[in-house]
């Protein structure tokens, strides 16, 4: 299997989670010393994994990455497509660098790790694919356009993929995650609080009480999640997108 954004956060998380129940995944993530002490980490607990050094939005990298799955592991029946970058801008301050920045991982990336995967699937009988949305795709949040509409691209790609996909056993889902106190999340925060000019932890409290369930969620709860939707016993669900925020979207 393959997992986007191992070194931290969810794709961590969903690496040790898949790992734990006899996976061998290939992590790909950017930074290298912290993908190096996560592969590091799964290996020690005895989980077959190897770390890819990779940005994913370059050209030709998707297929890339397929390929040496391919080559380490001599299959690939399952793709978390977690790995994407965050953006904290008003909508009169979005500029053209960063939108591009924000859909060049978030979407185009997404995209095309999807259409590699999935020709390997379809030739080797089936397979999982889950990509990461965000409940910010149904909620109006004033500083997150660049972000939030990547999200909701990844949304229809999803719902489009498995329709596509679907007559070739593959399944296609999409999981929105909750307020997770991830790397990202953090430095997402500290910008919003900073723009607002209130207290950090002022902030990120206020960000927990509004919740219904009136707490966060984790990257570990939220990656069982995903393996579920990569489970037999989720065998009949595709073109899904699985909430798990706590009621933050109340729809």
């Amino acid at each position: 299997m393959l997992v986007t954004g191992a070194a931290q956060g969810l794709g961590k998380a969903s690496s040790f989670a898949f790992g734990r129940r006899g996976a061998r995944i290939v992590m790909v993530d950017l930074n290298e010393p912290g993908l190096n002490d996560t592969v590091a980490e799964l290996r020690n607990q005895g989980i077959e994994c190897a770390g890819l050094v990779a940005n994913i939005a370059e050209s030709g990298a998707p297929q890339t990455i397929v390929d040496r799955t391919i080559q380490l592991f001599g299959s690939l029946n399952i793709l978390v497509n977690n790995a994407a970058v965050s953006s904290v801008e008003a909508l009169l301050d979005v500029t053209e660098s960063e939108w591009d920045k924000i859909f060049a991982v978030n979407v185009k990336a997404l995209f095309f790790l999807l259409q590699a995967a999935a020709r390997v699937m379809k030739t080797g009988g089936g397979g999982r694919i889950i990509n990461v949305s965000s409940p910010g795709t149904r909620m109006t949040l004033t500083n997150y356009t660049s972000y939030a509409t990547s999200k909701a691209a990844v949304d229809y790609i999803t719902r489009t993929a498995a329709a596509n996909l679907g007559p070739h056993g593959i399944t296609v889902n999409a999981i929105a995650p909750g307020r997770m106190d991830t790397p990202m999340q953090r430095i997402t925060e500290e910008s919003n609080a900073a723009a607002m000019g209130v207290d950090l932890e002022s902030y990120i409290q206020s960000r927990t009480v509004d919740i219904p369930l009136r707490r966060r969620t984790t990257p570990e709860e939220v990656a069982e999640g995903i393996v579920w939707l990569a489970t037999q016993a989720a065998s009949y669900v595709t073109a899904n997108r699985l909430n798990i925020s706590g009621g933050l979207e109340l729809d």
